[in-house]
């Protein structure tokens, strides 16, 4: 090993002289900044002065000091419960964010290879990079060449090559130019390795790094709304101006109604200026708490705490949303684009047979002249290595099996690592499709150039082969093709080994190569796929499986995944698709299930042409030649084991690279949609029945429906309390019997609008129901008992109506065991409108009702729930 890198003892010293690499998280904000937030919020002001006017007012004896302290203590619960909920969305935010940041770099420590957390990397250390990583510190290169993306940095997204400088000393107080990103060995922390290796010495951590200066700087930047946002926007301003009309038409009903009762307008004025704004205060604030309760301006929070709620529940199911907001377009996705190897597969590759060229198999590790060459191509042509505790990290899958194909132990490996020296290097490249590397063979000077890649791709180069001594041979490659469709029918891998002699390595592969051997890896398709690929169609989502193996490998695993099951489904090699122009794509698209020997542009057409029919298209990675599709795609799933930049572009992560576990983000998408179409569902008809009924009350019976602190309080209790017992609802394997929304789907769309507008009408039949000849000789002619039973009666019925929204049939009970915290609030709004109501009195306006009356209200309450089971009924 060329370098050593840093003892124990001198990270301690780094580390306490130059600091970690950690870059500080976003500053927490306190309980006293949310409660100053929600209180400079404007209709809250209002009311707070309104709150104060009454105080004075009260003071010159106008009024009792009940009414603003009533109000009072609503707006301190309004606080108090806002405060809660934010510092608890806020914890799962940074939580999120903290899992997504985590980072880990191969690190040389005492002249062995350790894989660790970038944070625990300090000045001095020597780190290797490999395509597709993101540069984890500034520092510059001592080894190797790589060529870089600094658009990070500088915008600009030119490949920027990078090697050693010989006699190059690193000036770590020196002030970075622009010059400096594209200075021939200088990196820079966050920008991305596009290809080749390299070794860097870290030159600084933490803070103190370039990207981490424009990361702390661009912290006050606010987000893009999503569109998801957008949506719930508009919402808000509609359901506001129909609060904001109906808060002006009580205001002119009730003003009229103080006119008439103080004989007309001049004697209205004439009681006096401080009565007169006693009267005019007291209109206005109930006008202002109907606007409050119509106006669901924390709407967008409320989305923000369900999306919390989702977030935390996927991460037990190994995703990771990184981009929240993403979670409900999960669920409404048309195509899914997927991975192979690692995703319907384990993901574990085992080197199954060593095939030599005239078709005769070989062990990796015999002592046979071959193997020398065999074991030098697999040690030297390679990302992946061996670490101090003897694990294989790095590089490809493919790489890392056949690495483990040989004893790290033997003889022979340590011989030939003895005896070979590199001298240059060409990594993998998935859009070439091979990697190779020039040796040479210290006794004698002789250099090589050593190549793997796919075994078509070699042959077309290759002339000879060579036997288990080592003699060359004419091929035949009519026979090597033979065993390469044989390997593929039964799903097997093929990567071939092949070399050339000479001093020269150029991108392009010359056409006199011998070949090595041929090696067939195994990779079966995970026990649980099949059933999560029928799930996935029962959800009405079309699964195209993109791989780089060739077609017969391809199909035959989509076969054995379930992802093709007919004779019309249609499997093609990326070169048969390039072939086609776009509109015979989008004929064929619904019967695509294979694309084969893919390259990057091949899921990026295919993201493009899905969106230009109006679809929702996820996709899959785990390269950095992934990332533009990732990045272009409705919803990005990069894969746990992927590149930095795969993960960075991806929008949720799938930390085991399962299959099963891109099914489950779908169902929690559904899921996040559901509960959201729960909320309006429940909410919403009890802000439109507030105002209607406020909106009646007063113009037919010249009296207020609710006064303001009823109307306070049944706006927090309903509105922060059930966000939370809806948002815990759980997933349901239903979700996933049903097609997805389109694009552009209204929040109303699936009948929703329809429910809310039934469940409006059922609150209207029970209200009305209270002038009965036989309602009325229960709660008699007093107007304090009737206001009271109003306020008790819209708290109940929405209590009870939450049970008909949680499902969509007639077990209303249904899985009510998984969502504890429904029953919880439930019972705490039933028992706190009793307690409200009996011990309440003044500060709320409210009078203790008899057990008669009570067994009255709970049994014209509980009609809703027989009323809305006819309607489903009705509707089956």
């Amino acid at each position: 090993m060329k370098f050593v890198g840093l003892t124990a003892a001198q990270v301690a010293q780094s580390k306490k002289k130059y600091g970690t690499n950690v870059v500080p998280g976003v500053k927490r904000k306190t309980a006293w900044q949310f409660l100053w937030e929600i209180f400079n919020d404007k209709i809250n002001l209002i009311l707070l002065g309104m709150l104060v006017v009454f105080l004075g007012l009260a003071v010159f004896g106008f009024g009792g000091y009940l009414e603003p302290i009533g109000i009072g203590v609503v707006l301190v619960f309004v606080g108090l419960i806002g405060v809660a909920t934010k510092l608890r969305a806020q914890r799962y935010s940074i939580d999120l964010k903290n899992k997504t940041a985590v980072r880990y770099a191969v690190v040389l420590r005492d002249g062995k290879i350790k894989r660790l957390n970038t944070d625990n990397i300090v000045v001095g250390d020597v780190v290797f990079l490999q395509s597709g990583e993101t540069v984890p510190a500034d520092g510059y290169v001592i080894d190797g060449k790589i060529n870089v993306n600094n658009s990070v940095l500088n915008g600009e997204s030119a490949e920027c090559p990078k090697y050693p400088v010989a006699g190059f000393k690193y000036n770590r107080g020196a002030v970075v130019t622009a010059d400096d990103y594209v200075g021939p060995n200088l990196l820079f922390a966050g920008t991305t390795v596009q290809s080749g290796e390299c070794y860097m010495v870290v030159g600084r951590v933490g803070v103190h790094t370039e990207n981490a200066k424009t990361l702390l700087a661009m912290r006050n930047i606010d987000e893009v709304k999503t569109d998801l946002d957008i949506k719930l926007d508009n919402l808000a301003q509609k359901i506001g101006r129909f609060g904001y009309i109906g808060g002006t038409i009580v205001a002119i009903v009730l003003l009229t109604d103080v006119v008439i009762a103080s004989g007309g307008i001049n004697a209205f004025l004439a009681s006096g200026w401080l009565n007169v704004l006693h009267q005019f205060l007291n209109v206005m604030i109930v006008a202002l708490t109907i606007v409050v309760a119509a106006v669901p301006e924390g709407l967008p929070f409320i989305i923000t705490m369900i999306i919390s709620q989702n977030a935390r529940n996927m991460i037990r199911h190994n995703v990771l949303a990184k981009n929240t907001h993403k979670i409900p377009e999960a669920g409404n996705i048309q195509i899914l684009c997927t991975d192979k190897t690692g995703t319907l597969t384990y993901g574990n590759l085992i080197p199954i047979t060593n095939y030599l060229g005239d078709g005769s198999q070989v062990d990796f590790n015999s002592v046979l002249p071959v193997s020398r060459f065999i074991v030098a191509d697999i040690l030297f042509n390679t990302g992946a290595a061996w670490d101090a505790s003897g694990a294989i990290v790095g590089g490809t899958s493919t790489q890392r099996a056949l690495l483990s194909a040989l004893d790290k132990k033997s003889k022979l490996v340590r011989t030939v690592l003895r005896e070979i020296k590199t001298l240059d290097k060409i990594p993998f490249d998935s859009a070439n499709k091979f990697s190779a590397v020039r040796i040479e063979r210290k006794s004698d000077s002789k250099q090589f150039v050593l190549y793997m890649g796919a075994p078509e791709i070699i042959l077309e180069h290759v002339t000879k082969y060579i036997d288990v001594n080592g003699v060359a041979h004419k091929i035949n490659k009519s026979k090597m093709m033979e065993i390469i469709r044989d390997n593929a029918r039964q799903a097997k891998r093929m990567v071939a080994l092949a070399y050339g002699v000479g001093k020269t390595l150029n991108a392009k592969m010359p056409d006199n190569l011998i070949l090595v051997s041929m090696v067939a890896i195994r990779d079966d398709v995970r026990a649980e796929v099949p059933h999560a690929v029928a799930r996935m169609g029962r959800a009405g989502i079309h699964v195209i499986m993109i791989t780089g193996d060739i077609l017969d490998t391809a199909r035959a695993i989509a076969v054995d995944s379930g992802i093709i099951n007919s004779d019309d489904d249609v499997a093609l090699t990326a070169r048969e698709l390039d072939s086609m122009t776009d509109a015979q794509i989008k004929q064929i698209l619904y019967k695509l299930k294979v694309v084969a020997r893919a390259v990057p542009r091949t899921k990026l057409r295919l993201v493009k042409i899905a969106q230009e029919m109006n679809l929702c298209i996820g996709m899959c990675g785990d390269g950095t030649n992934d990332a533009p599709a990732l990045r272009r795609a409705d919803v990005g799933f990069a894969m746990g084991s992927g590149t930095d930049v795969c993960k960075e572009a991806g929008d949720i992560i799938i930390t085991d690279d399962n299959f099963v576990s891109i099914a489950d983000a779908v169902l929690f998408g559904r899921t996040f949609s559901n509960n959201i179409t729960k909320f309006l569902m429940f909410q919403m008809p009890i802000n439109i029945m507030l105002v209607v009924l406020s909106l009646i009350y007063p113009t037919v019976f010249m009296l207020p429906a609710f006064v303001a602190v009823q109307i306070l309080v049944i706006n927090i209790v309903m509105d922060s309390l059930n966000s939370l017992s809806f948002g815990a609802e759980p997933a349901k394997p239903e979700y996933m019997n049903v097609p997805p929304r389109p694009k552009g789907a209204s929040l109303f769309s699936d009948g929703v609008g329809a429910r809310i507008f039934a469940a409006c009408v059922e609150f209207g039949i029970i209200f009305s129901l209270l002038f009965l000849p036989v309602v009325q000789q229960i709660f008699g002619d007093n107007q304090d008992v009737n206001l009271t039973v109003r306020f008790a009666l819209i708290m109940l019925i929405a209590a009870f109506n939450g049970f008909n929204v949680r499902t969509d049939d007639v077990r209303i009970l249904r899985g009510i065991s998984k969502n504890p915290m429904f029953l919880i609030i439930a019972g705490v709004i039933v028992f706190g409108t009793v307690a409200i109501v009996q011990f309440g009195g003044t500060i709320f306006q409210v009078v203790p009702l008899t057990v008669k009356q009570w067994v009255a209200v709970f049994g014209l309450s509980a009609l809703i729930i027989p009323m809305d089971l006819i309607r489903k009924i009705i509707r089956k």
